[in-house]
């Protein structure tokens, strides 16, 4: 009978369960300690996970999942010292609070709530979403990524409000529906004043991606992010969880000993 994954000490979970108190309740408290608090949850929930077989065990998207979630907590943690302010990561909180949470039921059953359990649903479709994307005509593939970026610029003002993009799952289910019968997409109407990032751009970039990385990115547009938000933060979070000793074959320079790639 093979060896169950060893639970976390229970000094280091309720560590992490501190952190996690004082940022639910982030809104009443000081921007410094919640700062501090967002440092301490990821840093002790690191803890929890590294060198452990149960992280080995998890399915490449949680894995890429707990990663960024430990990008987004470094980043809060150092945001004092940030151009961006406050306010910036402050509209970010409520995610890092919800990731943090799920990277916390994921290693100990006593932090499971019900609400947890929306959270794992979306992963579950997030990696049916993830093949159905892969498996459409490049060119629906393009057109569903231009859908759903946002059309930005001085001048993007209309008399008549325009409609609101299609969530990702439903714009992969009418994709799927029209390219049944051979049908292409309508081509893009033009973007002024400034050019948006291309489809097909928004595609490789997605598809270079460690495929654990790419189901969570799929997750996270299919949450609301735009696909080029949600790419990007996906390859800063890759490049920060250096920080923590991670190293990711998709830019590793080299291989060290504390090395985990995502597969």
């Amino acid at each position: 009978m093979p060896d169950m994954p060893a639970l976390p000490d229970d000094s280091t979970m309720d560590r992490v369960a501190a952190a996690l108190s004082t940022l639910d309740h982030w809104r009443t408290m000081n921007w410094a300690d919640v700062a501090e608090a967002a440092g301490d949850a990821v840093h002790f929930l690191w803890e929890a996970w590294k060198g452990s077989a149960a992280f080995d065990a998890l399915p490449p998207h949680d894995q890429a999942a707990i990663h960024h979630t430990l990008a987004m907590g470094r980043r809060v943690h150092c945001e004092p010292r940030s151009r961006l302010g406050p306010d910036f990561w402050q509209s970010h909180i409520e995610e890092l609070r919800a990731e943090a949470h799920y990277a916390a039921a994921l290693r100990h059953t006593s932090h499971h709530t019900p609400a947890l359990a929306g959270r794992a649903q979306r992963a579950t479709q997030a990696v049916s979403l993830h093949h159905r994307l892969l498996a459409l005509p490049p060119a629906w593939q393009h057109t569903i990524l231009e859908q759903l970026t946002p059309r930005a610029g001085p001048c993007t003002w209309h008399a008549v409000p325009t409609q609101a993009p299609p969530t990702l799952q439903e714009a992969v289910g009418l994709a799927e529906a029209a390219a049944s019968t051979g049908a292409h997409p309508e081509p893009a109407p033009a973007r002024s004043p400034t050019p948006d990032v291309s489809g097909q751009t928004l595609m490789d970039a997605l598809t270079r991606l460690p495929r654990g990385w790419q189901t969570e990115t799929v997750r996270r547009i299919a949450d609301g992010t735009a696909p080029m938000s949600a790419l990007f933060n996906a390859s800063q979070s890759i490049n920060l969880v250096r920080t923590f000793g991670v190293y990711i074959a998709w830019n590793a320079p080299s291989a060290p000993h504390a090395a985990r790639p995502e597969q």
